[in-house]
C-alpha cells in the first residue's frame, strides 16, 4: 500500500465517525436540552427563564452543551476537512472560502457551548444558594443566554453555515443534485434564521428551527450513507483521485 493510500483511507472512517457522533450525541444533546428546559415553550423562548429552574437542570445543562459542543462543533470540524480534502480540486476558491466559514462556525458556536457548559451551570447553582444576590445573577445568566443563544449560534453561526452549505452545494451540483438542493435550502433557511435573530422576530425564528434541525440531520444522515458507499466523488479518499 503506498503513504498516499495510507493517509487517505482513515480520511473515510473519520469522516463517518465524525457524522455518526454528530447525528447520534447531536440526538442526545438535544434531548438533554429539553429536559433542562423540563419541556416548558416559554423556556424555549426565553432561554434565560431557565434560571430558576434548579440543580437538576443546571447539570442536564451542562452535559447538553458538552454533547453540543462535540457534536456539533468537534466533529463537524472533522467533516469540513475530509470535505474540504475531497473536493478542492473542483474550485480552490470555493472550497477554501466554504471552509473557512466551517472553521469559524466550530471555533465561535464551539466558545459558545463550552461558555453554557461551564459558566451556565455555575450560574444556576449560585443562584439558587442561601443569601444569593439573585437579581444580579439572573441579569448575568440572561446575558449569557443572548450571548451564545441569540448572538453566536443563532445569527453568527447561522451565517457561517449558509456560507458551508452554499459551497458544498455548488461543488458537487453536478455528481449529487440532489443533496446539493438540500444543501442550498438549508444555506437559505439558514441565512433567513440569521435574519429573523436580527430582527427579533422569536416566533418565526423558533418555528424555522425545527425546519432546520430536521434538515440538518437528514443531510448528516445522507452524507453519512454517501460516504459509506464510496459514492462519487467521495471513491477518490481510496483511490487517490483527489488533493
Amino acid at each position: 500500500m503506498t503513504p498516499d493510500l495510507q493517509t487517505r483511507e482513515p480520511l473515510r472512517t473519520a469522516a463517518i465517525g465524525a457524522l455518526a457522533l454528530h447525528v447520534g450525541l447531536g440526538t442526545i444533546s438535544l434531548l438533554l436540552f429539553l429536559a433542562a428546559f423540563q419541556l416548558r415553550t416559554e423556556w424555549f423562548v426565553d432561554p434565560a427563564q431557565l434560571i430558576g429552574a434548579g440543580p437538576t437542570s443546571a447539570e442536564l445543562l451542562r452535559w447538553a452543551a458538552a454533547a453540543d459542543l462535540l457534536s456539533y462543533y468537534l466533529a463537524v470540524a472533522v467533516v469540513a476537512y475530509v470535505l474540504w480534502r475531497t473536493l478542492r480540486p473542483r474550485s480552490a476558491l470555493v472550497a477554501d472560502l466554504s471552509s473557512l466559514a466551517a472553521c469559524a462556525y466550530v471555533v465561535a458556536g464551539g466558545i459558545g457551548a463550552a461558555l453554557l457548559a461551564v459558566v451556565g451551570p455555575m450560574l444556576l447553582h449560585d443562584y439558587a444558594a442561601p443569601g444569593a444576590d439573585q437579581a444580579s445573577i439572573a441579569i448575568a445568566f440572561g446575558v449569557l443566554t443572548e450571548i451564545v443563544y441569540r448572538a453566536i449560534w443563532q445569527f453568527l453561526d447561522a451565517l457561517l453555515l449558509a456560507a458551508w452549505w452554499l459551497g458544498f452545494g455548488l461543488l458537487i451540483r453536478v455528481d449529487l443534485p440532489r443533496i446539493a438542493v438540500l444543501s442550498f435550502a438549508l444555506s437559505a433557511a439558514a441565512t433567513i434564521g440569521a435574519g429573523l435573530t436580527l430582527l427579533g422576530l422569536s416566533l418565526a425564528r423558533d418555528a424555522l428551527l425545527g425546519i432546520f434541525f430536521v434538515g440538518w440531520m437528514t443531510w448528516s444522515v445522507w452524507l453519512l450513507g454517501l460516504l459509506w458507499r464510496r459514492a462519487e466523488p467521495f471513491r477518490h479518499l481510496d483511490d487517490g483521485g483527489s488533493v
